[in-house]
């Protein structure tokens, strides 16, 4: 239905432009293309291609090569004369008579010819089983190919075997050879290489001793190659028959042989390498078969075979096995160069290259990240040392504002043991002039004198301990006792202001472990910040207290409660913040400072407001046996 509709639109087609008046249009310039023909092509064998490996390798590469051009558009057939299984006369006619009925539907558009036998069979037979079909041939000797007359449609690419360049290459790499075994078979094809290698091998025969082992069965055969003299090599032919007349396939006699040999085997063939052998010049199969093709693309192409001369196309490499060449001990250096060598054990890096490419873009990827890392944690520890410096430095600077501020109540407290020093010097004066009868209370006045003098050092002490500027390392501190140093620090001035202070110490807390400086510091800074909102405030009680507790084993407690003007709810964290302050004259930086001081210690600090007025402040600090495992960690961020 497909097809009638087709025609019968090309009918409507034609009567349109007929009716336009383009009558000159024929009929047939309006059909469709049809679609190239399928290419036939048969191949030829002597013997079963699925049975020798070199014939094998040849088919493969004539398929590649024309499925190159035409792809699936092309069909094979593959035929076998098998003459080393029928060798009885007439045996040729009777293939003649069945491959001519067998192809008698088929139209054939090429025929490739595989070796001697084969072309024999197509120039005696190829007029009346395959009339006018165009032949390619290959695998022919060109020594004998003059004896052959080519009929018109016959062209093809003629092969030279040579054995004298495997045994140059041979000399080559073993120069103290002194002795060359020559190895075949008995079969006809056996023998005819056999006489090549003779006749190339003559030149030798002054620089090497020249040997057949040829006749022998395999048994006898494998004894004598695994006997043989030092500065020995075997070159083997090929063999399809032994002496024994038993029937081998050339590859597994070549493997037997290389096997036992106690010597290298060389060969002419490239499909002989990869089985024991060391290599050679050898001629590559693949490549003749290529070129074989390449004319029969030609031909199917258009060309007539009497066009294409018949051609001796090189196709020798020189080829190594890489595990022979280890086995016997060759330098691969002595190799002619451009020599192809395959075979070779992959490598680690072969096997493994994306693991060991991974692996190492890993360790890269990882080591620039501990670099990162490392570059970092140096640049935090840097940036740490210099904010622990300006937090000293700003400390220090607090300190003097604040000794500054307490000049006047230093300068009575260092007066009182000053005076009673004088006066007690003026009374041992009178005491001794008394007589000796006064002596002892003259003791006690010097007593007195000694005792008022250590205790203005301890005052002068405190106060150049204060104005120090150096780093001290963490020492186990008691609360208590530094709170009572900033007390008596401080006593004079509360009695100026008249502001009362009330101590309620905890019993029997633990040190905490710290700087007994900068803790000082922040005590002294939050009570004089007490003293001056007390100041601040015009009425109600004037009172700083003072408490101190452990509420639990690894955690000390400072409540500094005033009854000043306060805060308001808003501010109670941003009082804790840099130039933020409610005083007048002051500069926002003490509560920063003591803030930073008490988190370096590995604490915290806050502030409350009080239920009827004033402010607490609270101070938090880890105790020493908390912080004895972080001890490194406080000096490196104290």
């Amino acid at each position: 239905m497909v097809n009638l509709r087709s025609t019968f639109a090309r009918v409507l087609l034609w009567m349109a432009a007929l009716g336009a008046g383009v009558s000159s249009i024929p009929l047939s310039a309006l059909a469709q293309p049809e679609p190239p023909a399928r290419r036939q092509i048969l191949f030829l064998y002597d013997e079963n291609e699925a049975t020798f490996p070199g014939l094998a390798r040849i088919d493969r590469s004539l398929r590649d090569s024309f499925q190159s051009e035409y792809g699936k558009e092309v069909d094979f057939y593959s035929e076998s004369l098998d003459v080393s299984h029928f060798q009885r006369a007439g045996y040729d006619r009777i293939l003649a008579d069945y491959y001519r009925r067998k192809y008698a539907g088929k139209k054939l558009d090429l025929i490739v010819a595989v070796l001697e036998p084969s072309l024999d069979f197509l120039l005696e037979h190829g007029k009346t089983v395959f009339p006018g079909v165009p032949i390619v041939f290959c695998g022919v000797e060109a020594s004998i190919f003059e004896t052959k007359r080519l009929q018109p449609n016959i062209t093809g690419v003629l092969v030279k075997r040579e054995f004298s360049p495997t045994l140059e290459v041979a000399l080559r790499l073993q120069p103290q050879t002194q002795n060359v075994f020559v190895v075949g078979g008995t079969s006809t094809f056996d023998r005819y290489l056999l006489s090549i290698a003779r006749r190339d091998l003559k030149a030798y025969e002054n620089r090497v001793a020249i040997h057949d082992l040829v006749g022998l069965s395999m048994d006898a055969l494998l004894k004598a190659v695994s006997t043989l003299p030092a500065h020995s090599v075997i070159l083997f032919t090929t063999m399809f028959t032994d002496g024994a007349g038993r029937s081998f396939v050339p590859h597994e006699a070549l493997s037997s042989i290389a096997g036992a040999a106690n010597a290298p085997v060389y060969v002419a063939l490239d499909q002989y390498v990869g089985i024991g052998s060391v290599g050679g010049n050898v001629y590559s199969v693949d490549a003749h078969g290529a070129q074989a093709a390449e004319l029969g693309r030609r031909i199917l192409r258009g060309a007539t075979p009497a066009s294409l001369p018949v051609r001796e196309a090189g196709a020798q490499i020189d080829l190594f096995d890489a595990r022979q060449l280890r086995r016997w001990g060759l330098d691969e250096k002595r190799l002619p160069p451009g020599s192809v060598i395959r075979y070779r054990d992959p490598s680690p890096w072969e096997l493994y290259r994306w693991y060991i490419v991974s692996a190492i873009a890993l360790l890269l990827i990882q080591s620039a990240l501990i670099s990162g890392l490392l570059l970092a944690r140096t640049r935090r520890l840097q940036a740490e040392e210099e904010a622990r410096r300006q937090r000293e430095e700003l400390a220090h600077v607090l300190r003097v504002t604040t000794m500054g501020e307490l000049t006047a109540s230093l300068a009575h407290e260092i007066s009182q043991p000053l005076s009673a020093i004088s006066l007690n010097a003026q009374a041992v004066q009178q005491l001794l002039g008394r007589g000796p009868a006064q002596a002892q209370e003259a003791g006690e006045a010097l007593d007195d004198i000694v005792s008022e003098v250590q205790r203005a050092g301890q005052i002068i002490e405190r106060v150049r301990v204060l104005f120090r500027k150096q780093h001290l390392k963490p020492v186990a501190v008691d609360i208590n006792a530094l709170i009572e140093d900033v007390a008596r620090l401080l006593h004079n001035t509360l009695l100026s202001r008249r502001i009362d202070m009330r101590l309620a110490l905890g019993q029997g807390m633990s040190p905490v472990l710290g700087d007994s400086v900068q803790l000082e510091q922040v005590v002294l800074n939050v009570v004089v910040n007490a003293c001056d909102a007390i100041a601040a405030a015009e009425d109600g009680p004037r009172l700083i207290t003072i408490l101190t507790s452990q509420p639990e084993p690894a955690r000390l407690s400072i409540e500094v409660v005033d009854t000043g003007v306060g805060v308001k709810e808003a501010d109670l964290e941003r009082i804790f913040e840099h130039f933020v302050t409610t005083k007048p004259q002051g500069l926002g930086m003490g509560l920063a400072i003591s803030s930073s001081i008490i988190k370096a210690h590995g604490g915290r600090m806050w502030a409350t407001r009080n239920p009827h007025r004033g402010l607490t402040l609270h101070i938090e600090l880890p105790s020493a046996s908390r912080a004895k495992g972080d001890a490194e960690s406080v000096t490196a961020t104290a």
